[in-house]
């Protein structure tokens, strides 16, 4: 999460909105944005933070997760959604699609992420440049 703020510069100003979503509960979402906003402040002071880069959705009940179909149910730690993040679009369109290789850490770099939602906020083809 903390690298996805460090990197709302290439993302905001187009006004795209970075979601996570966490099976946690609230008290542990509201801890983690914490701690990241201490990070923030500490390293890159000069990042606004008002308004937050990035939301994260609180699922305890994995309800969107098993929606969208990405519940892990067999994970050691319990009901974990499998590595997946979408780039939308305005109109609701799924653009680009990253699956993790099914570890919970795959994640895409949050600088391919911020490439890829800036190319999408600006109506560009997703070609292996914008990637």
């Amino acid at each position: 999460m903390t690298a996805f703020v460090y990197e709302s510069e290439r993302y905001v100003p187009d006004k795209i909105q970075i979601v996570g979503v966490s099976v946690e509960p609230p008290e542990e979402g509201r801890k983690l944005r914490e701690r990241v906003t201490r990070d923030c402040q500490e390293d890159r002071p000069h990042i606004p933070l008002e308004p937050y880069p990035l939301r994260l959705l609180c699922d305890p009940h994995a309800e969107l997760i098993r929606a969208v179909g990405v519940a892990n149910e067999g994970h050691w730690a319990g009901l974990i959604s499998h590595p997946v993040t979408f780039v939308v679009d305005r109109a609701g369109t799924i653009r680009w699609i990253y699956t993790g290789d099914g570890s919970a850490s795959d994640r895409p770099s949050p600088v391919k992420l911020a490439k890829t939602a800036v190319a999408v906020a600006r109506g560009q083809e997703l070609r292996k440049e914008n990637l």
